[in-house]
């Protein structure tokens, strides 16, 4: 039997999870752009923090808000060929986010 989400659940986590989102984008743009500006930090290692952010900025942009709907609707309603796409982003950005992660370790 589907379970209906109550009204108050969808908006507290749109909230959350919006505020999310656009907190990740803005920080992620910031240390690009600082990295792109600022000729001093524009060496190896900081590259590859910038790469990282550029990897975190698709993942915010690409996968969070598809899957922030997902979550709050509780159901996916966006058709087969866009989650097709969803679950390749998903996977493709976040592989590369970890990829990363280990490049800079």
């Amino acid at each position: 039997l589907p379970v209906k989400v109550p009204l108050s659940y969808q908006i507290s986590t749109s909230l959350l999870i919006g505020a999310l989102i656009l907190c990740s984008i803005f920080g992620n743009a910031c240390v690009v752009a600082a990295i792109a500006l600022e000729r001093s930090l524009q060496n190896v290692a900081n590259y590859l923090i910038g790469s990282l952010a550029v990897t975190d900025l698709m993942v915010s942009v690409l996968v969070l808000p598809m899957a922030a709907l997902y979550q709050v609707l509780d159901k996916w309603t966006l058709g087969q060929v866009t989650c097709d796409i969803f679950i390749s982003l998903d996977i493709l950005c976040c592989t590369s986010s970890i990829l990363h992660l280990c490049a800079i370790a």
